[in-house]
């Protein structure tokens, strides 16, 4: 394992469209893709910055596209070994979406989906291990649960994948931590109910953060590519953050520190 076992250490887009897509991120980030071919006949696109590794992306199948499932980002907890962690998935209250398979020479991959409907990637690195850059403008900064069920889903994945809870930096909020991991900063992720007057169709996410130098000169710039706004930039706890809904419908957000 490169990261702390139980890392949320990477990120994809399953886009209904992954021209449109490509051309969105790669003019906001600055991001540049290469696709790699696959063994299930479509290409997997890799997104670097300035040469590093940061996301990934890949078509959305064409029976979820015909079932109108929405363009998503997917976030990925990294595993040394993902068959354990399957085998705990029933008990635990939570379902295998994907049981674990591998991705060529990769790595190995499964979906398991917690008690309050929230997909979460396992991923068992092997040549691919995630992604080699954080918390720099245009890479992943932060995973964060939005539960309609937040006591069920905190169990679960301190049971699954022995997350730590911890109270965050205000009421309701829960950050996860990983004792284990290197140096004085231990968290991993974020979890919180669903906020009020999120439509009841919308299930259980988890939605990806991507640290930006300026939120809103980053929003703007978004909007000017396609995007529509989630939520409008605000300062909230250690910086400003926004959340956008890039030009084929999948959600993220973007944030500034300090």
């Amino acid at each position: 394992m490169t990261y702390t076992e139980g890392l949320v250490g990477w990120v994809d887009v399953g886009s209904r469209d992954t021209a449109k897509a490509r051309s969105f991120y790669e003019q906001l980030f600055g991001w540049e893709s290469e696709d790699l071919p696959t063994d299930v006949g479509v290409p997997y696109t890799l997104f670097r910055l300035d040469g590093a590794i940061v996301a990934g992306m890949a078509p959305l199948p064409p029976d979820m596209q015909a079932g109108g499932a929405p363009s998503t980002w997917n976030s990925y907890a990294l595993m040394s070994d993902i068959d354990a962690v399957a085998a705990k998935v029933p008990a635990a209250g939570g379902e295998m979406i994907m049981q674990p398979a591998d991705v060529m020479d990769s790595g190995r991959l499964a979906l398991m989906k917690d008690p309050s409907g929230a997909v979460l990637g396992l991923w068992q690195p092997r040549e691919h291990k995630g992604s080699e850059v954080f918390n720099k403008p245009g890479t992943l900064t932060w995973n964060e649960l939005q539960s309609r069920d937040i006591d069920a889903a905190r169990e679960f994945y301190a049971q699954v994948l022995g997350w730590q809870w911890m109270d965050g930096p205000s009421d309701g909020y829960w950050i996860g931590t990983l004792p284990d991991k290197p140096g004085e900063d231990k968290s991993n992720c974020g979890a919180m109910a669903m906020p009020p007057g999120v439509p009841d169709d919308v299930p259980s996410f988890w939605l990806v953060y991507f640290a930006v130098e300026d939120c809103a000169a980053t929003m703007g710039r978004a909007q000017e590519l396609g995007a529509t706004v989630m939520f409008p930039a605000m300062k909230m706890g250690p910086g400003t953050f926004g959340g956008l809904i890039d030009p084929t419908g999948a959600a993220f957000a973007v944030g500034a520190f300090g």
